[in-house]
């Protein structure tokens, strides 16, 4: 097991409205034996400090982080995180191991991604549950709860065929309870993409955005897939499920 430990003051998180959320997204836009995993999922862990409280930050299984791998690509990120409104801090930023081969052989698959952000103007400040209870009252107010297995229901009734015609469209699905001390926004969105071989194709995919309450912060991460379809909003709402219970445990969340 390498642990790569790195200490980077942060600052404090505040509310932000699901719509600068979006934004703030779009900007930044097999089965293995149980050994296996186990020998992997815990690759990587890197320590940092919001405010004055430590966190230690990890991904599931076959994501690795890729900030000092990929640092140009992660240093254009990190600037649209802090020049949204309110300004954010990117604090890490996962691929898959395979995806990240293939951006090394500049191979131009699309890929699933993992994000950390802390908003700067929360870091100083101490949270509790009732505090994120109320900024999720705030935030899903109107929205549908959704759960896993309505998926393909969310697909069936919303006519989300604009989204893989023009690029800029994003819609707030609804939310949902995906783990304890948490919130998260299921988003639909879409952008231009661009390529090494000059493609620049309508790129439509949900992503998850879930605000997060340990040791006392409250973070937001974020689970971007790859296509605009039930499957791949089922498959991300697990994801964003196993990396909560991943990072609670990690940080000793009761």
């Amino acid at each position: 097991m390498t642990i790569t430990r790195q200490f980077s003051p942060i600052r404090p998180i505040s509310l932000i409205s699901p719509l600068r959320l979006i934004g703030l997204i779009a900007a930044l836009a097999p089965v293995f034996c149980a050994a296996t995993r186990a020998a992997t999922e815990y690759e990587t862990q890197l320590m940092t400090l919001v405010g004055q409280n430590p966190l230690v930050l990890e991904a599931p299984f076959p994501f690795v982080e890729v900030s000092r791998l990929l640092d140009d690509d992660f240093a254009k990120r990190r600037a649209a995180s802090a020049s949204a409104t309110p300004s954010h801090r990117l604090l890490a930023w996962y691929i898959p191991k395979l995806s990240l081969k293939n951006q090394f052989n500049e191979k131009t698959d699309r890929y699933r991604s993992l994000q950390v952000q802390v908003m700067k103007e929360m870091e100083l400040v101490r949270y509790g549950p009732e505090d994120l209870k109320k900024i999720q009252a705030d935030n899903t107010r109107g929205l549908a709860a959704i759960a896993e297995e309505d998926a393909a229901t969310v697909f069936h009734v919303l006519d989300l065929s604009q989204f893989e015609k023009k690029a800029g469209g994003m819609k707030i699905l609804g939310y949902a309870q995906l783990g304890p001390d948490t919130f998260t926004l299921l988003i639909a969105s879409s952008m231009e993409g661009s390529d090494l071989l000059g493609g620049r194709a309508i790129e439509a995919s949900v992503s998850c955005a879930t605000y997060i309450l340990l040791n006392q912060k409250i973070l937001i991460l974020s689970v971007n897939g790859i296509e605009l379809s039930a499957n791949e909003l089922g498959n991300t709402m697990r994801l964003t499920r196993e990396w909560i219970k991943l990072l609670r445990a990690a940080n000793n969340a009761k």
